[in-house]
């Protein structure tokens, strides 16, 4: 009896079995979270579809409330003892006919996954889910990656969000999430000494896509230094990457504003690109895809909108894009750049050819791009020939709400305009992944509107509730214009 209970197998085999027992206790814990079937729910429907499901809309409500639960799904897939579970249900499948709760891998990133969309619909209200969103970019799953990302992208990055990300970038993740992160830092102005730090030497780095996203992120955040200006320049120089070249050119006229050195970087870039075109796959439609010279001309168009071109330059600039645009042939191409090309000068009916293409495709993304265009081009040329009743009909509410604009724009009628804004504005009815950009839309020209959108002042107290502060903020704003 002394031998067993000295047994050194008997102490490891009792160690394993109170581990086991204690992680099945702490399994039949997890799966009381509140938030398991509703996320299980949502993640068997299709992304399009989630946005406006019950169980969606029920997690929204609650706002804050929801967060710890949340916050507790997005730990389970890497905590020890669900990993010592899979380890056990991997050497010894049957023990599941014991118990049915044994974690399933595939399951734990779906409600994972789907909880960081969860988290991405409330806005800064899950910003307390920071910490847990920045310890999954450490890993190398791009879905979980992603996810993560909008994830943050949704609740804002803020100046201790920025903090932790420097944290973690110091101690050295893998390629991909160093991107994302450097990628986030941009939203902090002014950075910190630290975080310019860790941007600089990423200057340095052996990967090219670290380096192109350091260069962005400096460029946008616009501190000039002797050190950061030296480190562009140099690698402008000497990076045999277009890309990098021209993320370099546009980061340094953020900087220094030196149009002389600038635009003609861009001009060699942009020609070396159309006489070298390659066409995406996909042939004229090619999805939403962009590749490096795609990229490479929509950061020219970017820093051009910026340079105020004028002469021969400005003439030269949209001759280069049009030119591009040709050659790829695709109407997200176009509708990318028809931005830039509109502030160059690009004729009225091309720019409504571009638009009108835009509306006749069937994804709704493109639909709502160019119902957004369509907006913008009113702002310069006439609307004749655009059949405005036909898009206030629109199946889609995002395109309703950018003819609406355009109607304003135009004539003054309100009228016509508000009871369309009105609609939009019932989200429970409306919700979708392009809800985020609809609403802010719709709110901003209400409040353009102003006296003579008094009718909607019901529908924006509603708006009030919302656990967005920025979308509550821009809803006091058309309150107060309305009732002036």
């Amino acid at each position: 009896m002394k031998r067993w209970f000295r047994s050194r197998w008997l102490w490891v085999a009792l160690v394993l079995a109170l581990i086991l027992f204690g992680g099945v206790v702490f399994l039949q814990h997890s799966v009381d979270n509140v938030m398991h079937p509703a996320l299980d729910k949502l993640s068997k429907l299709p992304l399009s579809q989630r946005w406006s499901d019950s169980e969606m809309l029920k997690i929204r409500e609650l706002g804050v409330r929801a967060v710890p639960s949340l916050r507790r799904v997005l730990k389970e897939k890497d905590s020890p003892t669900i990993r010592f579970l899979l380890w056990v249900k991997g050497k010894w499948p049957g023990v599941t006919k014991y118990n049915s709760h044994f974690p399933d891998p595939a399951k734990l990133t779906e409600r994972r996954s789907t909880a960081c969309q969860v988290i991405q619909t409330l806005g800064p209200a899950g910003r307390s889910a920071a910490p847990e969103l920045i310890e999954i970019l450490k890993g190398k799953d791009l879905r979980d990656l992603n996810a993560a990302m909008m994830a943050l992208g949704g609740i804002g990055v803020d100046a201790d969000i920025c903090e932790r990300l420097d944290a973690v970038l110091e101690k050295g993740v893998p390629e991909w999430p160093r991107c994302y992160m450097m990628s986030a830092q941009a939203a902090v102005k002014p950075p910190s000494a630290r975080t310019l730090k860790i941007l600089v030497a990423a200057l340095a780095d052996s990967s090219p896509h670290v380096q192109n996203h350091a260069v962005q992120t400096l460029g946008s955040l616009g501190v000039n230094t002797p050190e950061i200006v030296a480190g562009l320049k140099h690698l402008q120089s000497v990076a045999s990457d277009p890309l990098i070249q021209a993320s370099s050119l546009a980061a340094l006229w953020n900087l220094e504003h030196d149009s002389a050195m600038v635009f003609p970087g861009f001009v060699k870039l942009l020609e070396n690109e159309i006489a070298n075109f390659k066409p995406l796959s996909g042939g004229g439609s090619g999805g939403q895809g962009v590749d490096r010279g795609d990229q490479i001309v929509m950061g020219a168009g970017d820093a051009f909108q910026r340079m105020k071109l004028e002469g021969r330059d400005k003439s030269e600039a949209l001759r280069l894009f049009e030119s591009y645009c040709d050659k790829s042939d695709r109407i997200f191409i176009r509708m990318l750049m028809l931005p830039t090309m509109i502030e160059l000068g690009y004729p009225r009916d091309k720019c409504l050819d571009v638009c009108r293409k835009g509306l006749d495709c069937s994804e709704d993304y493109y639909r709502i791009q160019a119902a957004e265009l369509l907006a913008t081009v009113a702002e310069k040329y006439s609307m004749e020939g655009i059949d405005l009743d036909a898009l206030f009909h629109d199946r889609d509410v995002a395109v309703r709400v950018y003819a609406a604009k355009v109607h304003w724009l135009k004539n003054r009628n309100a009228k016509v305009v508000v009871p369309v804004l009105i609609e939009s504005l019932d989200r429970a009815k409306y919700q979708s992944y392009y809800y985020a950009q609809v609403q802010p839309a719709a709110l901003k020209l209400l409040g353009e509107i102003g006296l003579e959108a008094n009718e909607a002042a019901g529908s924006l107290e509603k708006v009030l509730h919302d656990p967005d502060p920025a979308i509550v903020k821009l809803a006091s704003e058309a309150l107060v214009k309305i009732r002036k």
